[in-house]
This record gives structure tokens, C-alpha cells and sequence, in this order.
């Protein structure tokens, strides 16, 4: 699997928010821990997600990284679901998800009872 992570990090459509999930799944400990914040973010995330499909086991792996990535993948599949009839898997219905941007401006706001 790090060898298909390695290739996807090298030749992928890459983002930040990607690119901490790579070094989550390969276990690489750094500062990274970027979510993604709009649809172009999640997007290059499925990307990463086709590219290296064994990691779609794990995600729970991403909880590790910060409460607002624990919401989030609670939260994947809905969102995921949103994208793809919006948007299409890699923009290949649409150029904007409004709908999407919504949802994932909605699971990352941070609750008022929240001290993250």
C-alpha cells in the first residue's frame, strides 16, 4: 500500500487536505493534519481514495488527526454521496457543488460547546 501512496503523492492531483491523508494511512507522523474545507478539497480526497482504494478500510485511521476530521469521517459517506450526485466523480457532471460546500461548511463548523 505505501508503494501505491508513494505513486499517488508523486503523480496525483494532490491538495493539503489529501495529502494528510496519505501520510495518515502510511503512518508517517508530521504536522499535516489539513481537512478539506470546500469541494475541490474533498474531491482531490476521493482521488486519493480511488488511487489507493485499500485505505477506504482504514478511515478511522483519520480520527487521529483532529476533531474536525473526526466529524468528518463520521460523516463520509453523506458527504461523499452529496458530491458525487452533484458534481460527479471528479467533476465530471458539474464545476460547482453548492450543495456539497454547504455540508462540509456544516460538519467542520465547530459546535459552541467545542473547545478545539
Amino acid at each position: 500500500m505505501k508503494d501505491k501512496i508513494l505513486n499517488w503523492l508523486a503523480n496525483g492531483e494532490t491538495g493539503s487536505s489529501s495529502k494528510a491523508m496519505a501520510f495518515c494511512f502510511a503512518g508517517v507522523d508530521c504536522d499535516l493534519n489539513a481537512h478539506p474545507y470546500d469541494p475541490g478539497d474533498f474531491n482531490r480526497c476521493l482521488l486519493f481514495l480511488d488511487a489507493v482504494a485499500a485505505t477506504r478500510a482504514d478511515m478511522c485511521l483519520l480520527r487521529s488527526l483532529s476533531c474536525t476530521w473526526s466529524r468528518l469521517v463520521d460523516r463520509w459517506d453523506e458527504i461523499e454521496n452529496c458530491f458525487l450526485d452533484e458534481a460527479g466523480f471528479n467533476w465530471c457532471k458539474a464545476k460547482k457543488a453548492p450543495k456539497t460546500y454547504a455540508l462540509i461548511k456544516s460538519v467542520i463548523a465547530r459546535p459552541a460547546h467545542s473547545s478545539e
